[in-house]
């Protein structure tokens, strides 16, 4: 395989949506990418043996592309299969494409190939976008048909061959019409256990580094996926910590709700990022403005002055997160004096409803002396 090497980096040098290699031999070559995480600068490429689930061939080779520093960039396999299940359908050759994080990157068919239709007719222009924007879309309802549901319940297997037989009204919306068996072949492959073996294979390779690239993809899928693997490592650098802490004033409310969600606890130990943590409380969604004060809540030693800018702030707070300051300072009235002084003297604000949050709260708490 080495002396294919060169060949394979220059086929992964991406610009939009067509490889370097396409570029030059549009003619012969057909291919369609997204935007990957990182720059295919690639330097190696490493073969990784997987399990197919298949009877005939049940192994086969997952291409891994790499840096020169030996970390993964992207992974494609060649795939060769039959699309139907009576062998009468064009044998499906193509390589499929993954990014480091395990979502779809794109496909490409060798010069002279090309993807058909029913009675073998070749995929036009609009029907190749078509496919790779079906292809893109994990969460495409066809991933939620199985093959006896690509026909119509009532149409007769005897006498209708695979390359003109009907398809069930139901799928056409998500499949390439006339294609409704490479669709959902391709779709199947792209997100089945093969998409598992490249997230797996990127995790063995996860570093500090490697993770903080993933981190300030522009995908949000990237993200998502790096945010759930800093459990993984030991040794998270500031850079890491603060590019997580900086989620918490992204405008999309479910990636600060998970970024908030695995914040890894031992990060609190340190007054520093408990400063940043409370200092992203005014950008944090009103709803997820509690999730901070838990968070806080739960570090064994808080910063006495984030406590003390926590009780000043109390008469501005309300509802659920009035609830949880409450409940962050509770472990402390009796070892901070001054908080404890403040809080008590509430009791008595202008706005009763604080009042009357305050003089519950201490009647639940411990008995104070």
């Amino acid at each position: 395989m080495r002396f294919l090497k060169p060949i394979f980096i220059m086929l992964l040098v991406f610009y939009g949506v067509t490889s370097t290699f396409s570029q030059q031999r549009q003619e012969d070559t057909i291919c369609y990418f997204t935007t990957p995480t990182l720059p295919q600068n690639v330097a190696d490429v490493n073969s990784i043996l997987i399990d197919t689930g298949g009877v005939s061939a049940p192994k086969d080779t997952l291409f891994q592309l790499l840096t020169a520093g030996g970390d993964p960039i992207s992974y494609y396999r060649k795939i060769s299969t039959e699309v139907c299940f009576d062998g009468s359908c064009r044998l499906l050759r193509v390589d499929l494409y993954w990014n480091v994080t395990g979502r779809y990157l794109g496909f490409e068919l060798s010069p002279k190939e090309f993807l058909s239709k029913a009675e073998h007719e070749p995929f036009n222009e609009q029907e190749y976008q078509q496919l790779h924007a079906i292809l893109a879309d994990s969460l495409s309802p066809i991933g939620n048909f199985n093959y006896q549901n690509l026909i119509p319940q009532n149409s007769a297997a005897e006498g209708v061959d695979a390359v003109t037989r009907p398809t069930s009204k139901d799928v056409l919306p998500f499949v390439v019409k006339g294609a409704v068996f490479t669709t959902h072949k391709m779709w199947n492959l792209v997100y089945g256990q093969v998409q598992r073996d490249v997230e797996h294979a990127t995790e063995a390779a996860l570093n500090p580094g490697f993770l903080l690239d993933l981190l300030n993809s522009d995908d949000i899928w990237d993200r998502y996926w790096a945010l759930d693997r800093m459990h993984m490592l030991s040794d998270h650098p500031l850079q890491v910590k603060d590019k997580v802490v900086g989620f918490l004033c992204d405008s999309s409310y479910n990636l600060v709700l998970h970024a908030l969600t695995v914040l890894p606890k031992e990060w609190g130990e340190d007054s520093s990022f408990q400063q940043k943590l409370w200092l992203a409380f005014d950008c944090v969604p009103a709803a997820l403005k509690p999730k901070v004060m838990e968070n806080l809540g739960t570090y064994k030693k808080l910063d006495r002055s984030i406590m003390l800018d926590i009780t000043d702030r109390l008469p501005t707070m309300y509802g659920p997160v009035l609830t949880a300051a409450l409940q962050c300072l509770r472990n402390y009235l009796q070892k901070e004096p001054e908080i404890l002084r403040r809080v008590i003297a509430l009791q008595d604000h202008n706005n009763p409803y604080i009042a009357k949050q305050i003089k519950k709260f201490l009647q639940e708490v411990p008995t104070i002396d």
